[in-house]
């Protein structure tokens, strides 16, 4: 099971004002937490067992203290390895997210460790190669991002995936205010997976190494860009196919990129139906009801 872990903020970049959410942990749902943690402890279960029940309970409910916890104890009982540096540095990224800026600090700071030690331990790894180049490029020099690193990183993806590396340099060029040479970039990775047949091939065998928001980044650009609707449909069906509890993403702004695809490819009567699948799972959903009054 792969879990949804990854410092997902490049979305306030490319799309403006609309920054997808993370889903956090419902203090509602502690007393469901907390019986089902006790429970998993009352198992006696072999150590690693039950730090394995315990990292699925913490993702599953979003509790990224404890999930942090859990991963750490898990590294120091049976030894480093790209995936589990990768899982630890996305959930500080996701907690440095959760609290204040003075307390954010030293999350942060473990964010961009792990994410190193994932590259360092397998530098093929794309889970951790997307998550660090976008973490160097937002966070300030002082505290260890660094523009001119995550540039050679991204650079170095050409040879490895050239539509991560495309997405990636123009996650950079946003995050330096380079709008239109963002755009340009986004572009090139978008038409990139569609000279490859994108939406010809099997979307699980190719997803398989990239990080679980990975499809939802291609349609959220795809959308933003009016460019390659097909395609960004193609993705955010996939996303939406494969969704489970473990996905930190709600599932009314994967809806939201489907309606606004539809509508681009002037399927009005499939987009209502997509935007009203969103405002139906969350009432609430400004972006949404926002969207469905400007355009349907």
């Amino acid at each position: 099971m792969r879990f949804a872990i990854i410092f997902f903020i490049y979305s306030s970049l490319i799309l403006g004002q609309e920054k997808t959410p993370f889903k956090q942990f419902n203090p509602e749902n502690r007393q469901a937490y907390t019986e089902s943690k006790r429970g998993i402890e009352q198992q006696n279960l072999p150590l690693i067992e039950e730090l394995n029940e315990r990292i699925k309970l913490a993702s599953r409910f979003k509790h990224q203290e404890d999930l942090i916890k859990s991963l750490e104890q898990k590294i120091t009982l049976v030894g480093e390895n790209a995936r589990l540096r990768y899982l630890l540095g996305g959930t500080n990224g996701i907690k440095a997210l959760e609290v204040s800026k003075v307390f954010s600090i030293s999350y942060v700071k473990a964010m961009l460790f792990n994410f190193e030690r994932s590259v360092e331990l397998n530098p093929n790894y794309l889970p951790a190669l997307e998550a660090y180049i976008e973490s160097l490029s937002m966070v300030p020099s002082l505290l260890g991002g660094s523009m001119e690193k995550a540039t050679q990183l991204a650079n170095n993806l050409m040879e490895q995936n050239k539509e991560q590396a495309f997405f990636s340099l123009g996650f950079i060029a946003a995050a330096q205010g380079q709008e239109k040479k963002a755009n340009t970039l986004f572009f090139k990775a978008l038409e990139h997976l569609s000279n490859k047949g994108f939406c010809d091939q099997n979307l699980a065998d190719y997803f398989l190494p990239f990080s679980m928001n990975y499809p939802y980044k291609i349609a959220a650009i795809s959308a933003q860009q009016k460019a390659f609707s097909p395609l960004g449909l193609c993705a955010i069906n996939h996303f939406i196919a494969g969704y489970s509890p473990f996905h930190n993403l709600p599932l009314e702004w994967a809806f939201y990129q489907k309606a606004r695809l539809l509508y681009q490819l002037n399927e009005k009567k499939a987009a209502r139906i997509a935007i009203e699948k969103a405002l139906s799972i969350n009432p609430t959903f400004e972006t949404g009801k926002s969207w469905k009054a400007q355009h349907l």
